[in-house]
């Protein structure tokens, strides 16, 4: 698992919402925040604005472990 991925795990359960609740509000398909989830997927600019967004995160905190993929 990548450190995005990672964090994305870890935002999700401080959240205490399910993945589908955050695919509703992000407009995120399951499948993709999954492989997302798993570092199979690197997200796309508008995804990971979207998630940063959606948990109030830092701008770039999530953009910036993305690169790292």
């Amino acid at each position: 698992m990548s450190d995005f991925g990672e964090k994305l795990v870890k935002l999700r359960s401080e959240s205490k919402l399910t993945l589908k609740e955050i695919c509703q509000q992000t407009g995120i398909p399951p499948s993709r925040l999954v492989e997302l989830e798993r570092g199979v997927r690197v997200p796309t600019r508008g995804q990971t604005e979207r998630l940063e967004n959606f948990y109030k995160v830092n701008s770039g905190e999530l953009a910036d472990l993305a690169t790292s993929l």
